[in-house]
């Protein structure tokens, strides 16, 4: 056994009593199993620490702390609201992927749009299993204070550590068509225009630990940001769906 002059204290270790394999027992705290697996540092009530080999232990005190540890590792690897994470998006108008030349020559008052969301993490802990949902929004030109969903997009991500992922989400395409009159007022705008994206991240214990919009009052209601999908209508704040449908401006 080695004493340790120096010991990191995953957190929820408490002292329970270990017993060896020739019937000893112990009243230790579990602290660490080393990286190959053979050797657990403990801590006595003295508060002195020291290695020991798994295999010294009984079967059953084995198998609880191997589950021990794979439950702190699981604990590393979640991530939480404090977590440097950085989230940017932007609204390229050619695919990263190259799987939508079709998109491109439609006619001049449709634009291709190709949502990228960038996350950067600047932990040294990889974080698993991760759930980013992307939205985007458009304002109805002819009808003010009407939104549409355009995009609604939900993947599965995992963020290496000190590393950064790249996600294009789903693409979508608008029309917008204006008439100039001198001599009316005459709103003759229609179709619609990018109004603005949500970015909501949740951890693979499916809390929301990260958010970013372009607008703040779209962050208001999580449940319509969650659940929405492309070709719905809702109010300014897109916290209420209207009962109305988009018009064939919205090139699908």
């Amino acid at each position: 056994m080695i004493l340790l002059a120096f010991v990191v204290f995953p957190a929820g270790a408490e002292f329970r009593t270990f017993t060896s394999d020739f019937g000893d027992s112990v009243d230790a705290k579990l602290v660490e199993l080393k990286e190959s697996g053979s050797i657990v540092t403990i801590e006595l009530r003295s508060g002195r620490q020291i290695d020991a080999r798994v295999t010294a232990f009984s079967q059953n005190d084995q198998k609880f702390i191997r589950k021990w540890w794979a439950a702190i590792q699981a604990e590393k690897q979640l991530l939480k609201e404090d977590s440097r994470i950085t989230v940017s998006a932007k609204m390229n108008r050619k695919s990263q992927s190259n799987h939508y030349d079709n998109w491109y020559s439609i006619d001049d008052e449709t634009k291709s749009y190709f949502p990228e969301v960038v996350i950067e993490n600047a932990e040294l802990d990889a974080f698993k299993g991760n759930t980013v949902r992307v939205v985007v929004v458009a304002d109805d030109r002819h009808n003010e204070g009407q939104k549409l969903i355009v995009s609604a997009t939900t993947v599965k991500a995992d963020f290496p550590d000190r590393g950064k992922v790249v996600l294009e989400t789903d693409p979508f395409r608008l029309r917008l068509y204006e008439y100039d009159s001198s001599s009316s007022n005459y709103n003759y705008e229609y179709g619609y225009e990018y109004s603005g994206y949500i970015v909501v991240i949740q951890n693979s214990a499916g809390k929301i630990t990260h958010t970013r919009a372009s607008k703040t009052k779209y962050l208001s209601n999580m449940e319509v940001v969650l659940s929405c999908e492309a070709g719905e209508m809702y109010d300014e704040s897109l916290n209420r769906k209207l009962n109305v449908s988009p018009s064939s401006y919205f090139v699908r």
